[in-house]
């Protein structure tokens, strides 16, 4: 078992560790809400105003995002240690051991009993967001249009959708609500809207010219929607599920060919060229979450991942990740001769 550190021990134990690399920023942080809850706020926030892009509205919010139970204490006292850091022993009696252990126990208990309202929490907010895209797509978008996004790629629109007018989604996170404002009812609502916007309240929008991907799980629900604006930016609403999620272009219910891929253009193009039904995973992460369900939903079709060949990106992820699942679920995995930005 790792060694327990005091909260003194702790501060000291933080001063030998450099905090201007923001990964292991936060990755201290993790460790030290894991152990301390926020309790360890103020040890976490001292230690990072020693480094040079402190900022402690930043810190602030990262501290709230945290996710208590990815990184262990042990993570900072080899951190320490690298760079210097020597513990000093003092013997302590059964009765302190005792102690500290229970304490480090109840910070655990009250760590994991976070962890599970936070994860509760996630799940009413994602169906909130989920029951507002709902509205969105049945009532504000259309499958008619054009965007500039498709005509830069050269694609068509298959299983997109556009705006009829402006849409805006508000998800308000300490109600657990999101609500849908369209039209007029937009620019009242930031007329409204206070400033500075309160850091619970997110805005997601949707503009004329924008391609509107669904998304859509497994079960035929629809979690979220994927915004590819006309600078071809794609955005995503707050607190929207992805992952497991995917956009289908010219679904099938028995298809014999399922083509998988990562980004939108890919998948269109990949459909216009051989009329296959296409799932657009969104990125080469939620690919092998699709692939699997995808292999469970249809056991009799031939499942092709049309993988991103990244031969500029070290390691070449796309290739690695698309031949990775092909073999591990029985699909294949296909290479376009040159690489189609999704």
């Amino acid at each position: 078992m790792t060694d327990f550190l005091s909260i003194d021990e702790l501060r000291l134990a933080l001063t030998h560790i450099p905090a201007d690399d923001r990964e292991v920023w936060v990755n201290i942080g993790n460790a030290v809400k894991t152990e301390y809850g926020d309790d360890g706020f103020f040890s976490w926030d001292e230690w990072s105003q020693g480094g040079s892009s402190y900022n402690a509205k930043d810190a602030a919010s990262v501290w709230k995002s945290l996710q208590a139970g990815h990184v262990r204490l042990g993570t900072i006292i080899k951190l320490a240690k690298v760079h210097g850091w020597k513990r000093e022993r003092k013997e302590m009696t059964a009765d302190d051991r005792k102690r500290l252990k229970a304490e480090q126990e109840e910070r655990r208990r009250k760590a994991a009993e976070q962890v599970e309202a936070d994860q509760a929490k996630l799940a009413r907010m994602q169906q909130a967001v989920s029951r507002a895209c709902q509205v969105v797509v049945e009532r504000h978008l259309t499958t008619e249009g054009t965007a500039p996004y498709l005509d830069n790629k050269g694609v068509g629109a298959h299983g997109v959708m556009f705006v009829k007018r402006a849409v805006l989604i508000s998800i308000d996170a300490s109600v657990e609500a999101a609500s849908v404002w369209v039209g007029s009812e937009v620019k009242d609502f930031f007329d409204q809207l206070p400033m500075p916007r309160p850091e619970h309240l997110h805005l997601f929008q949707l503009r004329a010219g924008d391609t509107v991907l669904p998304l859509y799980d497994g079960g035929d629900v629809l979690w979220s929607l994927q915004v590819i604006n006309t600078k071809g930016t794609k955005l995503f609403p707050k607190f929207g599920r992805k992952s497991g999620c995917w956009q289908r272009i010219a679904w099938q219910e028995q298809p014999a060919v399922i083509g998988v891929v990562e980004g939108y253009a890919t998948g269109a193009s990949v459909h216009e060229a051989m009329g296959w039904p296409v799932a657009v995973a969104l990125d080469a992460g939620n690919l092998a979450r699709v692939v699997p369900q995808l292999r469970d939903l249809y056991p009799n079709a031939q499942l092709v991942i049309c993988g991103d060949d990244d031969v500029d990106t070290e390691g070449n992820p796309g290739r690695a990740k698309a031949e990775a699942l092909a073999f591990e679920y029985g699909c294949r995995a296909v290479f376009a001769e040159l690489g189609e930005v999704a």
